[in-house]
């Protein structure tokens, strides 16, 4: 995967919202909600659904990170005049799923990187995939989950960075 000079610019951005989120409060946690909810609602309603299926330490390092999502887009534009849909969502992520089948079958670990390089190529948000990715490897609630969830919740995640960028 080539990485280009603006892939990095989000650098500075990034490092304070991670910072941001991780000193996040009740007031916060309630103020961002409610503007996601009136904005984005369904993107909202995937992050409350997690309560039903994970731990409240999973929960917490979950909503930090899907907080996160929305710092970096809710300015972007259309984000806040047009929605994510289920419809739109769920053909974001059967590409995800359909892209890990057809990896699988791949003869070699090289071939499937390949796969997975390829994929993201066409992401604009890297810099944010990447610091979702670091949170995953760096929070103990987030590293204990179990993998099947992970995984779950991860081709959840990238499947809504790129419904934010292609709004």
């Amino acid at each position: 995967m080539k990485l280009t000079k603006n892939d990095f610019k989000d650098i500075p951005q990034l490092s304070a919202l991670i910072k941001a989120v991780d000193n996040i409060d009740a007031e916060y946690a309630n103020r961002v909600s409610d503007e996601i909810y009136k904005y984005q609602p369904f993107f909202l309603s995937v992050l409350l659904g997690y309560r039903l299926d994970t731990k409240p330490e999973e929960l917490d390092e979950l909503m930090r990170v899907y907080f996160m999502i929305w710092e970096y887009f809710k300015s972007k534009p259309y984000v806040k005049t047009k929605k994510i849909t289920e419809a739109f969502f769920e053909r974001a992520e059967k590409k995800h799923i359909d892209m890990l089948k057809y990896s699988e079958g791949e003869p070699n670990e090289s071939a499937r990187k390949k796969v997975f390089s390829n994929d993201l190529e066409n992401l604009q948000s890297k810099g944010l995939w990447t610091a979702v990715l670091l949170k995953f490897e760096d929070r103990e609630a987030l590293l204990k989950m179990e993998k099947e969830s992970k995984v779950i919740i991860l081709i959840g995640i990238k499947s809504f960075i790129e419904c934010f960028e292609n709004l």
